[in-house]
């Protein structure tokens, strides 16, 4: 029998930015959290080495400018981007966090930027990441550092790619992992300010699924809470993906299998919760 966690109070959110638009929405997703939950943003820049190991070939090249010429690419012209780069994400903390009356930091790592990331992640109860960077996947729509935090974090880990709605209605995967009943109480609260609740049962068949359903409604219940239920079929070749993105928030354990496909599949915001 699942049982619903204790209240596990978020005090501090770390925010992964690199100026692109993927992390400034990762950046508003966290201080509409943290505005909520009264909690800190941390902000961290990585100034990439291998960025700045590439800079250093002979042979790098950048193509920019109006007429896309190629030009040499140099170590100093990298530090010079880094530094700047980091600056704009220093100033876009600071503007979200005045206009929520929020508390934040802001610092500044030279390294492999999915290794400071999850070294960073330890110091915060949260992680917001966009999900793509500096450097997307071609085709995907998770890129290698989000995908990298997404699996070896310590904490619960939010992903977006677009900012999450004030009050989104938020959709949660209640499947047999473990972290199943924290995410079904993690989504029941952000959904408290009336964006609605939908609990998603995956199912290969129906005692399955009303097995499921019954213990989310009886855990929801003891908290006077209550919700939608959709059933998702386990076992179809595809998922019903525009469904599960009308959903403005995706909440699932970060043990789900389930969540692991839907990170790939879905543009809408996503947290895995541990």
């Amino acid at each position: 029998m699942i049982l619903f966690p204790s209240d596990q109070p978020i005090r501090r959110i770390l925010v992964a930015l690199d100026a692109s638009s993927h992390s400034l929405a990762a950046l508003q997703a966290a201080a509409n959290l943290a505005a909520k939950m009264e909690a800190e943003l941390l902000g961290l820049f990585v100034e990439d080495t291998n960025l700045l190991q590439l800079a250093g070939l002979p042979f790098a090249r950048e193509v920019g400018g109006v007429i896309g010429v190629p030009r040499r690419l140099d170590a100093s012209s990298m530090e010079r981007s880094l530094k700047a780069q980091a600056e704009r994400s220093r100033l876009a903390l600071a503007d979200v966090a005045a206009a929520s009356r929020l508390r934040w930091s802001f610092r500044v790592v030279r390294g492999h930027v999915a290794e400071e990331v999850l070294a960073a992640a330890h110091e915060a109860d949260l992680v917001s990441i966009g999900k793509m960077g500096r450097q997307p996947a071609p085709g995907g729509r998770l890129g290698p550092v989000a995908r990298s935090v997404a699996a070896g974090a310590p904490r619960s880990v939010l992903l977006t790619k677009q900012a999450v709605p004030a009050k989104p209605g938020v959709g949660v995967i209640y499947d047999d992992s473990v972290a199943a009943g924290k995410a079904l109480w993690v989504a029941a609260k952000l959904a408290h300010d009336g964006g609605g609740l939908t609990v998603l049962i995956p199912a290969s068949d129906g005692a399955s699924g009303q097995y499921l359903e019954d213990e989310a409604a009886r855990l929801l219940r003891s908290r006077g809470l209550s919700a939608r239920y959709r059933w998702l079929d386990s076992s179809a070749d595809r998922l019903p993906t525009q469904l599960l993105q009308s959903e403005g928030l995706l909440v699932a354990g970060a043990d789900s299998a389930l969540a692991q496909v839907l990170l790939e599949e879905l543009d809408c915001p996503v947290l895995l919760v541990r």
